[in-house]
């Protein structure tokens, strides 16, 4: 009997510790598609945001309205439900990713309502310093974009009597919502100048963290117009991008993407119509010994169908391959029909289709 008792005492002692092995987010890369696929699906959505420029959730991800992930997440940091920065689903399961979404969306009319969401101050200049409104697009509006290429004209012209936006958070604030708690503190600013159909934004960090993780680096985009083919090109790129974790790790960051527009508006509306977006983008955040924290490339370009509008929201068509530590994701997201609404994705090497929505 003593032997039993000891027996079953330790199968008891051994599934305790496993269960808080799992609660603490440590699992093996065989159970990515476990209790952590969850993770990596929000990491594949928020990717496809950051890549795209566009807005779109994931079935099965923390956005799906159907979901019950009450859970542990398996990455650790955001347990349970991660961080919705706007709801528009972007999703932070860990700081890491938090802190690539605040990099990534700075400049962008995203990165804006993370921060005026996150209760930063945001103070708008024209060219004579007097203090201007940039209002808030509602959620059809711009997103992972700032000049659109045409595709939102109002706010085109609205940002074009701005040259200067100081998104400053001071010694610190801190959004709360349910467990989830994000503290920003220092200042982002973005400097415009424009020169015929040209213009340009540099976006700089100054003593800017978020949850412990210090963001540095200058983003310039350049947009340029042809009014006489409707094509619009924006193209970013970081310079001197670092990323310092919380645990003292230094990384390099950097980014590239380049973002075609081919627009057609609506002669009553003013609103698109027709068209293509199509975006190419390559992302990483590697330490000084070449370990991969965070890769996104886009091994074809995205492709986003205007005349889809509610119907498919996304890119149709286009690959994304996105490495986040030791886990590999990649979507494939369609074969270029509005109607199509399933997208590939291959975690770990396991294949499953998932519903992109909006």
């Amino acid at each position: 009997m003593k032997n039993i008792f000891f027996k079953i005492t330790a199968l008891v002692i051994v599934a305790g510790v496993m269960v808080r092995c799992s609660d603490n987010g440590v699992t093996s890369s065989s159970s990515a598609t476990g209790s952590s696929s969850s993770s990596l699906l929000d990491v594949a959505q928020t990717s496809g945001q950051l890549a795209s420029g566009s807005t779109f959730t994931i079935s099965e991800s923390s956005t799906d309205s159907t979901s019950t992930h009450s859970g542990h997440h398996g990455f650790g940091k955001h347990k349970g439900k991660p961080a919705l920065l706007d709801g528009l689903g972007l999703l932070a399961p860990t700081d890491e990713i938090l802190a690539l979404i605040d990099a990534e969306s700075a400049s962008d009319f995203r990165g804006l309502r993370i921060s005026k969401n996150g209760g930063a101050t945001i103070t708008n200049y024209d060219a004579d310093g007097n203090v201007v409104t940039l209002s808030q697009p509602s959620s059809d509006g711009p997103q992972g974009c700032s000049f659109s290429g045409h595709q939102f004209p109002i706010y085109d012209s609205l940002l074009s009597t701005i040259v200067k936006t100081v998104i400053d958070y001071g010694t610190g604030v801190t959004y709360k919502h349910d467990t989830i708690s994000i503290t920003r503190s220092g200042t982002i600013t973005i400097v415009r100048s424009s020169s015929g159909s040209t213009k340009t934004e540099i976006t700089t960090f100054e003593n800017y963290v978020v949850n412990g993780i210090t963001i540095e680096g200058t983003k310039t985009r350049i947009s340029t117009f042809d009014s006489s083919t409707g094509v619009g090109v924006s193209k970013t790129t970081v310079s001197d991008g670092k990323i310092t974790l919380s645990d003292g790790t230094v990384t390099t960051w950097t980014s590239d993407k380049t973002r075609t527009s081919t627009i057609t508006l609506d002669s009553l509306t003013n609103r698109p119509s027709s068209g293509t977006i199509v975006t190419e983008a390559n992302t990483s955040v590697i330490t000084a010994g070449g370990t991969v924290i965070y890769s996104n490339s886009t091994t074809t370009p995205l492709t986003e169908n205007i005349a889809c509008d509610r119907e498919r929201h996304g890119p149709v068509s286009g690959t994304l391959e996105t490495h986040y530590r030791d886990n590999s994701i990649t979507v494939s997201f369609g074969d270029g029909t509005c109607s199509n609404r399933t997208i590939t994705i291959t975690i770990n090497g396991v294949t499953t289709t998932k519903t992109i929505g909006g």
